[in-house]
């Protein structure tokens, strides 16, 4: 069997696989979304006390960040695919899937706090303190809403 060459894209590969090797989308808190307003603990303290629970304060575990992110994998994996076989002719097509990739994720991370899926309830003394203070909600993992809209991504280059 005879194989002909009609067209070597070889180096345009290599390049698109080293740019996009580049860079990483972070799905998260990062330092700017962090701080609280009226609070000194900031929102990615907060992030992490929720999602591996504190025994010491008697806060179960309310995993948000990495399911979330786990049940965006497949839909992000076939953006990136799209993105990738075209960025062989638009490089910055890399970016762009990086980002389309990144919405993805963090809609999926905002979606699991908010629909509380599988987060232990709410004690009764927490909702009677969110009552006191002035706080209407009994959902776990929203009571003003701060971690909530702190949840975002980044893209950026590898160190």
């Amino acid at each position: 069997m005879n194989v002909t060459v009609l067209k070597d894209n070889t180096a345009a590969v290599l390049r698109t696989v080293q740019e996009m090797a580049k860079k990483r989308v972070l799905i998260g808190i990062p330092a700017e979304k962090a701080a609280r307003k009226g609070d000194p603990i900031t929102n990615a303290s907060l992030g992490y006390i929720h999602e591996n629970g504190s025994p010491a304060r008697n806060i179960p575990a309310r995993p948000f960040l990495k399911p979330g992110v786990e049940q965006a994998a497949p839909k992000c994996a076939a953006v990136l695919g799209k993105f990738a076989k075209t960025a062989f002719n638009n490089p910055s097509d890399i970016d762009k899937g990086l980002n389309a990739a990144g919405l993805i994720a963090q809609t999926s991370v905002k979606k699991r706090i908010v629909s509380g899926e599988g987060f232990a309830p709410l004690k009764e003394g927490t909702i009677a303190a969110r009552k006191r203070s002035g706080a209407k909600g009994t959902k776990p993992l929203i009571r003003t809403g701060q971690l909530l809209n702190s949840i975002t991504y980044v893209v950026r280059e590898k160190a």
